[in-house]
């Protein structure tokens, strides 16, 4: 059985520190923070744009249709006016995110 699915949102329960590839520099990422499980079998930072390898062993497999519809609605709303088209409508955060993952488990 795999660790994670493709699009599994995880929550971090505290602080970590992550080293940057590049730089070497330490950053402080605070608990709260969200991660998402990627195609790429890299842990994707929602918040800040961080990348990360997950931790040796741990597998990826399959789909979390919630996840990813939850992370599209996130980059929906941050390319489109969604809160004034939510409230124009009566339509709520939810609603939307319930649509995406029902067409996400129709082709997934």
């Amino acid at each position: 059985m795999a660790d994670y699915k493709i699009g599994q949102i995880l929550t971090l329960k505290e602080d970590v520190e992550i080293e940057k590839a590049l730089s070497g520099e330490k950053v402080k990422i605070p608990k709260g923070n969200k991660i998402i499980i990627g195609a790429d079998k890299f842990a994707h930072h929602i918040r800040n744009g961080f990348i990360q390898p997950l931790a040796e062993g741990l597998t990826v497999e399959g789909y979390d249709t919630t996840g990813i519809a939850e992370y599209l609605y996130i980059v929906l709303r941050n390319h489109l006016p969604i809160d004034e088209m939510m409230e124009g409508y009566e339509i709520t955060k939810q609603e939307i995110i319930n649509e995406i993952e029902c067409a996400l488990d129709e082709i997934l």
